[in-house]
């Protein structure tokens, strides 16, 4: 077999810093704190399902807002007609309906 032709690497003009930002829609961070017993039942939960534990836990706020925003709306018709600090207002309220 023949020796292969060592070459020496190219310098390129790339270094972490000259990289752009990966792309992410999620840009803003939430810190949320649990017992032992509350962070166990959820990374039990998520290792189930095949997910992360983090994944679980958006999954389960995002649709606790989406049944508050259908509760909302079949409380008030007139819901969607509402200025957004109204409506802000009303969905908390059925957020936080016990």
């Amino acid at each position: 077999m023949p020796p292969r032709r060592e070459r020496p690497l190219p310098k390129l003009p790339i270094s972490l810093e000259a990289l752009p930002p990966p792309d992410s829609k999620r840009t803003s961070r939430l810190m949320l704190s649990f017992t032992e017993q509350e962070l166990a039942m959820i990374e039990r939960a998520a290792r189930e399902r095949g997910e992360q534990p983090a994944v679980l836990c958006r999954t389960i706020i995002l649709t606790a807002f989406q049944n508050s925003a259908t509760r909302a709306l079949a409380q008030r018709a007139d819901l969607l007609e509402l200025s957004p600090s109204e409506q802000q207002r009303v969905l908390l309220e059925a957020f936080s309906f016990d």
